[in-house]
């Protein structure tokens, strides 16, 4: 059955290559005198709304359009297009996502939705965030790679990933739809968005129920988004957006070797279906933003936010969940009991049904003061004034003990922008005070520069820039484990890039380098701990470095036909006690590559995912590589009415993200849509 689907699929892919060629050669005959209009993309993650063709350091924009388009189901899968960025995915839809970014994982790169930053205090990360995020919210994904810490403070050594939600629209816009699919996907959403006089709205609503890769595994997700605005005066406007996200997702029981993988301790992971592993949680993300222009060069803007993720956990003991078969010799679950390889080893339930809790809040407060000057004919300047107050509430009860704290960090900054001999040459500049609590005044800074040849359309670009990461609430106050007196990191990177644009801007090119050293990085240190019953504490311990090469591609055939494709090599390091050690579940190697052909009411895409080999938790034992086939069509077949599809994993390769957990296969959502 399996064979005569892919057979299928095969089939049906080739058919649309063909016909898209066929299409696309004929249009080029007509069309190849044509040059093609690039279409202007403003960045706005930099505070400092900057065109896409003037920054000095690499990013990359997601529209809605480009979501929409791909149909994507996974906030995840949109993420994992792009350079740099990559996953270890712990299982089936809305399972436990473990991102990374530039070979750093999560608290070394810092999520903004709607100007509110939503890492945590507990953690400094975002826990599953980015596994339950409703793509049909999204406006705009920007992702700033390299230190942002001028700009945004703490978090920011690897970058910056800055959401923005939709708002209103000019014309009453309502859209209807269903998805069905693999793992018994149900979702349904619907939304309205227009404006009546000085206000403007779009309102969101929708609901996801799939099953999972073993039996008992499930995922829940309701999602609700609200964004008002209005415009007070021709000067005065505000804009207010509000997202509540429920998910829960119950997983099977995973038993791993903790042993490093040897002859005489061979590594096994196996998993069991359980009825009650629980996780669940409630994201709130709230924003006010009143942006006052003063004059034609003079703007202030005041961001107010809040950020709330409530998480709950639950393991109830299930008594006897099933049998495995004993993958080594004097293999054991209970270290009371062993067996041989090959025996029938009955598994029983480890949990004790006892809840735990985890809350984290951010408050935010971030006024900014713009100024425009003309520096004669052919120069220009933008100013940011900044000044931040942000607090975070952290706190965790139930199995695992509690702690509770709160930290206050105050901050100013300045960044500026000049464009100079008609925005060829670009100059940045950025520096940040930060007052934290616990630790008091820490500075960041960043300059860049970039040229362009208009004779050429080449640009390179180069810029240093300095980072820190703040202790978690968990690194300082932990009963059992923190350290009051960590330091926090430091880091320092360096990058340099290049873009290209040939053939009438059709065919467009960057590169990049760069290299980042991190000092006194935050551990858990084995054997430090003064209570010798406890195993560590954390501490500051040597150092970490990544170095890599970021390349892009994207080739306007016809007006189309577009192939794209990026590739990301990574070279991750830690040092313990002079020794150098390969980041773990970082691959060196990965690439994306796309064909994409679209006209007015067809829509069609291959992509292709490339994952290299990666390093288990323990760094003792190597995934296989990967190489992922995807396929995603959307058709306007009535008015008004649009079907569409997506495919994942279509030849239903072995893929490998995180050791022992199994993954989905095959995975195919379809939906109906209505639109008007």
């Amino acid at each position: 059955m399996k064979l005569k689907i892919k057979l299928v699929i095969v089939a049906l892919m080739l058919v649309c290559i063909l016909a898209v060629f066929q299409s696309a050669m004929a249009e080029e005959e007509q069309k190849k005198d044509k040059a093609t209009k690039i279409e202007e993309i403003i960045v706005t993650g930099t505070k400092i709304e900057k065109k896409i063709e003037n920054l000095t350091d690499s990013v990359t924009v997601i529209t809605a359009d480009e979501i929409e388009k791909n149909n994507f189901t996974d906030f995840t899968e949109i993420l994992r297009f792009t350079p740099g960025v990559e996953f270890k995915q712990a299982g089936g839809p809305g399972q436990f996502n473990y991102p990374k970014l530039r070979g750093f994982g999560q608290g070394h790169f810092l999520v903004v939705i709607d100007g509110v930053k939503v890492n945590e205090a507990m953690s400094g990360g975002v826990s599953n965030l980015l596994g339950h995020i409703d793509p049909q919210i999204i406006e705009k994904i920007e992702i700033l790679r390299g230190p942002q810490a001028a700009i945004y403070g703490s978090n920011t050594t690897a970058g910056v990933i800055a959401i923005t939600t939709k708002k209103g629209t000019k014309k009453l816009k309502m859209k209807v739809g269903g998805e069905a699919g693999s793992l018994e996907w149900r979702k349904g959403y619907a939304s309205v968005s227009g404006s009546a006089d000085k206000l403007s709205y779009s309102l969101y609503s929708g609901y996801t129920d799939s099953g999972g890769v073993h039996k008992y595994e499930d995922f829940k997700d309701s999602t609700s988004h609200l964004n008002l605005g209005y415009n007070f005066s021709d000067s005065v406007n505000a804009n207010g957006s509000f997202m509540y996200t429920h998910s829960e997702f119950n997983y099977a029981y995973l038993k791993e070797s903790y042993a490093t993988d040897s002859p005489s301790t061979p590594w096994y992971a196996l998993q069991v279906p359980d009825p009650n592993r629980l996780s669940e949680s409630d994201y709130y993300n709230g924003n006010i933003k009143i942006e006052h222009k003063i004059t034609d060069k003079l703007k202030q803007t005041l961001t107010l936010g809040y950020y709330k993720h409530k998480k709950k956990g639950l393991n109830k003991d299930d008594g006897y969940l099933g049998s495995v078969v004993a993958p080594v010799d004097n293999f054991t679950y209970d270290y009371a009991t062993y067996y041989n390889q090959g025996d029938i080893v009955p598994v029983y339930d480890n949990g004790d049904g006892k809840s735990y809790y985890y809350q984290n809040e951010n408050y935010l407060a971030d006024y900014n003061f713009i100024w425009d000057q003309e520096l004669g004919k052919s120069a220009s300047n933008t100013l940011l004034l900044g000044v931040e107050y942000q607090k975070q509430k952290g706190e965790k009860w139930g199995k695992y003990g509690e702690t509770r704290d709160i930290l206050n960090n105050y901050s100013c900054y300045l960044n500026d922008q000049i464009l100079m001999l008609n925005e060829n040459l670009v100059l940045s500049f950025g520096i940040r005070n930060d007052h934290h609590e616990e630790f008091g005044n820490h500075v960041t800074g960043k300059a860049g520069i970039s040229y362009t040849f208009q004779s050429t359309g080449t640009t390179i670009y180069t810029n240093y820039g300095t980072s820190f990461k703040a202790p978690t609430f968990s690194n300082l106050y932990d009963p059992k484990y923190g350290d009051p007196n960590i330091d926090p990191e430091e880091g320092k990177t360096y990058e340099v890039g290049l873009r290209q644009s040939l053939l009438q801007n059709r065919l467009n090119l960057e590169c990049t380098y760069w290299y980042t050293k991190l000092d006194d990085v935050i551990a858990f240190i084995y054997g430090i701990n003064p209570d010798p019953t406890l195993s560590g504490l954390y501490g500051n311990r040597d150092e970490a470095t990544s170095e890599g090469v970021e390349a892009t591609l994207s080739f306007m055939l016809t007006d189309s036909l577009t192939f794209s494709g990026n590739y990301t090599y990574t070279d991750s390091k830690s040092e313990k006690d002079g020794e150098t050690f390969r980041t773990v579940q970082i691959a060196r190697n990965k690439f994306n590559l796309d064909l994409f052909y679209d006209i007015d009411k067809f829509h069609f895409n291959i992509h292709g995912y490339y994952s290299g080999p990666r390093l288990r938790w323990k760094g003792d034992k190597e995934m296989d590589s990967y190489f992922r086939t995807d396929l995603a069509a959307r058709a306007d077949v009535a008015e008004h009415w649009s079907v569409y599809g997506r495919v994942e994993n279509i030849f239903d390769v072995n893929i490998e993200e995180g050791l022992g957990y199994e993954q989905p296969g095959v995975y195919a959502v379809a939906g109906l849509e209505w639109k008007f």
